[in-house]
């Protein structure tokens, strides 16, 4: 593969992870508001959203892996630029684990208690931070040869806050739709029906996250990123997909196809944006093309087996809304 397919393979590794690791992070936000103090209820909910951890990091690992091999001169300044947002990333990551697979280890209501506020505030953390990484990349990528604001933040001080911020809030509440549609797809009675009360709630915040974010993108594009405009339009077709979710639950709606799409429009679109933005800079900066050439069978037959594990996996544990023959693992 050349420059620009790795690109684009990087792009789809990182559109995997947040679609299928983002029903996780969306599902543990909405856990305790679902469940209250109802311990089976909650065990219910992580039950429903649980086994996309299995399958989702390995995504995330090999985008890493991909950035690093492929594209080790964006990494660096990744890493440089946004290393608080990378700390926080990993952190809530490794929390988050610890606490889906520890909290029903022990039956004390402390200990369950305890974990379940890590489970929430790291499920928040983690779409945060992956979207004030993405607001990096905008700026650090985003079509000039020093970057738009981190390399003159006395200039563009508002700019290099603003746009990973939003990019932040964008990714929570994209997650936290996301995630609750599963729920409500896969919960039983009681609990799918509060699981859509909750997309109904966060769809015009996301129209309106979604709105300012295409704002910024046209500003991005009025310095020099021309492809910028692309991420504009993608962001606009978001907010209006979420208004016409938001519609279609208030008509009372169970199944729309404009509901089953929103949740995975909702976690794809920051991907896609950052890719509009910063694709063209990133793809200049790879690796030599003798480095991408060596990288592209062991890498692409490696992907292949993962591929495989993934859609057995799927099929084992995912096919079917719970019930009472189902695997609990948390």
């Amino acid at each position: 593969m050349n420059a620009i397919g790795w690109g684009l393979f990087l792009t789809v590794l990182l559109l995997g992870w947040v679609l299928i690791d983002g029903v996780v992070q969306g599902g543990a936000q909405v856990a305790r508001p679902l469940a209250r103090r109802d311990d089976p209820r909650r065990r219910v909910v992580l039950a429903a959203v649980g086994p996309w951890l299995l399958l989702g990091e390995v995504w995330l690992v090999a985008a890493a892996g991909v950035l690093l091999a492929a594209f080790g001169h964006v990494e660096a300044e990744l890493w440089a630029a946004g290393y608080p947002f990378v700390v926080a990333l990993l952190c809530a990551w490794v929390v988050r684990d610890a606490a889906l697979w520890l909290r029903s280890r022990l039956s004390g209501r402390r200990w369950r208690a305890g974990w379940d506020v890590a489970l929430e505030a790291a499920s928040l953390a983690l779409p945060a931070a992956f979207g004030a990484l993405l607001g990096v990349a905008w700026l650090r990528f985003g079509g000039t040869d020093e970057g738009l604001a981190l390399a003159s933040p006395g200039r563009d001080a508002a700019l290099t806050v603003l746009v990973p911020a939003l990019l932040a809030a964008l990714c929570l509440t994209a997650a936290r739709v996301h995630g609750a549609l599963t729920l409500a797809s896969r919960a039983p009675g009681s609990l799918a029906l509060e699981a859509r009360r909750r997309v109904r709630t966060a769809l015009v915040p996301l129209a309106g996250l979604a709105t300012v974010a295409a704002l910024a993108a046209l500003v991005v594009a009025a310095r020099g990123a021309t492809s910028a405009l692309v991420a504009a339009a993608v962001l606009l077709a978001l907010a209006g997909v979420a208004l016409a979710a938001r519609f279609e639950l208030d008509r009372g709606a169970v199944e729309h196809p404009v509901l089953s799409g929103v949740g995975y429009a909702a976690v794809a679109v920051p991907v896609v944006a950052t890719a509009a933005v910063a694709g063209p800079e990133v793809v200049a900066a790879a690796a030599s093309a003798q480095v991408l050439h060596d990288l592209t069978v062991p890498v692409l037959a490696a992907a292949a087996v993962v591929g495989v594990a993934q859609a057995f996996a799927w099929l084992v544990l995912l096919r079917r809304p719970l019930g009472p023959r189902t695997v609990v693992f948390f």
